[in-house]
């Protein structure tokens, strides 16, 4: 039992015990006492001591520990041999050395002398340690000053790892006075000219892979696939889209809407499967696009790409009103022209084309009697051509208006389908928006609208989609690059199999669906946050690029500091609201950006 008075080794730290009953309480240099159990702390001296001792200096530890490499030796005969006498202030030295770990070790309340190899090695390692802490302050020290040599990457790399978002935390960025946060560590990279704009670090800090999944896919399942090749089918995108996934035709009685079917290719919980939902859907950049499925996926089921494609085909078939009736479902084979918004637009006046633009407006009107939240804000586009920033304004096309429609009219479709039949499947509702009585004409009207909305929400059972005008809805035109419509084609894929009785996998039950949607949502918010976050930041960069900028604002709101819309920029700002009228249009100057933290400066000209 360890008595009053005893020198002992509490966390690493000597202490003095005092026995109170079955605990001791120990005096710790530099804290409060601490109550402890016996079992606790390890001896160091019996003591008894009044007051705690300062180690003994000198003694010749090399000689000792010649005399005991590789062995254990006793903590009072080590003091022996180090200082030639056995007391408090000797012992507690030597366990002070062994509590270093060169050339002697403290280990389970005992002293063990290193053997000639370990101590080598023991030394190579503190030497090597030493030489790195020196490096590393003299690269303090120049960083400073701005001034880098070759081979401070080493150093560097830490300040990067916290602005890229793959850290939390750096010892040389505190030191460097970069700040704890990704966007002082970018701030301070972008003041030394380690960085400039041309680095985007918002997709690296959304946790998003770099590139496109390197997996292979399943093989094509083509049971039960219709051919479809001699109706008309046109893909009508932007034209810098890639990845065609959805088509629309007119058989002469009913819309069709063809959409690409890497389902027949991707099965649940296949290791595509899995990565696409980890992925949550692709990432697309202003520098460029990140697939969620591998790139095998566009090139085998991208609508259009080749002489005939895989799809997925809903038939939709509208009554006089607009309201979707019969819903046929089937995988087929199709030839797809595609198109941009551009040269489909003067094709909408004849042919099946004009019968599909006749819908589209009776669906419109359909939807906007049904409560629809039509909200029209001028988009831009930021890209990078050949390196260089640009942002364009995104032209409005009729054939634009059309496409939106058959979507909704498609997602719509899927949704009834699927719930005639009592399968669980990823529907997409949005509540009611606020009350939109009062509101002012113009873009204010639209930027107001838009403050009124809800969010939307995806669940394995059917509800209202409010915002669209239509009592269900899900999102199933884009498997390739959203993971909700891929699972909304695995559960429609399934049912099908069961209604040919080919077997196959069933689907998903409810419980699992909600799961994997609830963690799709998740994913798909950081995918939008970092394509939000890319687009700002290519829109500042556009701007240091052309610091003379100038061009329209529109009052969308007013207040103490109204709220000012670039058009030509897709960016706000805010203007002390010196009178200033709704949708009044100013001449608004750039005066600065801080693209670390996604802040621009602009003011009304002549103010």
């Amino acid at each position: 039992m360890i008595t009053s008075g005893a020198l002992v080794s509490y966390k690493n730290k000597p202490a003095l015990a005092k026995r109170d009953g079955d605990r001791l309480e120990l005096s710790i240099r530099g804290k409060e006492s601490t109550r402890v159990r016996d079992k606790d702390v390890e001896l160091i001296h019996p003591g008894p001591l009044a007051s705690l001792p300062q180690a003994a200096e000198g003694g010749d530890f090399d000689t000792a520990w010649e005399m005991t490499a590789g062995g254990s030796v006793p903590l009072e005969e080590l003091a022996e041999l180090v200082f030639g006498r056995d007391g408090p202030a000797e012992r507690l030295a030597c366990w002070e050395r062994a509590l270093d770990g060169l050339p002697f070790r403290w280990e389970e309340g005992a002293v063990r002398a290193l053997a000639p190899d370990e101590r080598e090695k023991e030394e190579a390692k503190r030497a090597k340690k030493e030489n790195e802490a020196g490096e590393r302050a003299d690269f303090l020290a120049r960083a400073k000053q701005k001034n880098f040599q070759a081979g401070d990457e080493r150093w560097l790399g830490e300040v990067e790892a916290l602005a890229l978002g793959k850290t939390q935390k750096s010892k040389n960025a505190a030191e460097l006075g970069a700040g704890d946060s990704p966007e002082s560590a970018h701030a301070w990279l972008l003041k030394a000219g380690l960085w400039d704009a041309s680095t985007n670090p918002h997709p690296s800090r959304s946790g998003h892979p770099a590139k496109a999944p390197e997996l292979e896919l399943g093989a094509d399942d083509d049971e039960g696939r219709q051919d479809l090749c001699a109706m008309q089918a046109w893909a009508i995108d932007n034209a810098w889209s890639k990845d065609p996934d959805d088509a629309i035709s007119w058989d002469g009685t009913a819309l069709w809407v063809h959409v690409a079917d890497p389902a027949s290719a991707i099965a649940p919980d296949s290791p595509a499967d899995k990565e696409a939902g980890d992925r949550s859907g692709t990432l697309y950049l202003p520098e460029g696009t990140i697939p969620m499925l591998p790139d095998e996926a566009l090139h085998r089921f991208g609508l259009g790409l080749a002489e005939r494609s895989r799809a997925l085909s809903f038939r939709i078939e509208l009554d006089e009103a607009g309201l979707v009736g019969d819903v046929l479902v089937t995988p087929s084979w199709v030839r797809v022209t595609r198109l941009s918004y551009e040269q489909a637009d003067p094709l909408l006046s004849e042919g099946p084309l004009a019968s599909l633009s006749a819908i589209a407006e009776l669906r419109a009107a359909y939807r906007a009697k049904n409560g629809a939240v039509d909200i029209a804000i001028p988009e831009v586009r930021a890209w990078l051509d050949g390196g260089k920033p640009r942002v364009d304004a995104i032209a409005h096309y009729r054939s634009s208006d059309l496409v939106r429609e058959m979507m909704v009219m498609a997602g719509e479709g899927a949704a009834r389908w699927a719930f005639k039949r009592g399968l669980p499947f990823p529907y997409y509702s949005q509540e009611a928006p606020g009350s939109q009585d009062g509101l002012p004409p113009g873009l204010a009207g639209e930027f107001a609208k838009r403050r009124l909305m809800r969010a939307g929400m995806a669940g394995a059972q059917p509800r209202a989609h409010q915002g669209l005008g239509v009592t269900m809805y899900a999102q199933i035109t884009s498997p390739l690059r959203r993971y909700a419509d891929l699972l909304g084609h695995q559960q429609l894929r399934a049912a099908l199999a069961q209604d040919r009785g080919t077997g196959g996998q069933l689907p998903l039950p409810a419980d699992e669906l909600s799961m994997r949607l609830a963690r799709a949502a998740a994913g798909a918010q950081a995918l939008r946050k970092a394509e939000r976050a890319s687009e700002a930041h290519w829109t500042l960069a556009y701007l240091l690029d052309h610091p003379d900028w100038r061009g329209e604002g529109v009052v969308v709101q007013q207040g103490n500091e109204a709220l000012v819309y670039m058009p030509a920029l897709g960016l706000e700002t805010r203007v002390r609201d010196s009178g200033l009228e709704l949708n009044q249009s100013l001449t608004m100057r750039f005066l600065k950006a801080d693209i670390a933290r996604l802040d621009a400066a602009f003011a009304p000209e002549g103010r």
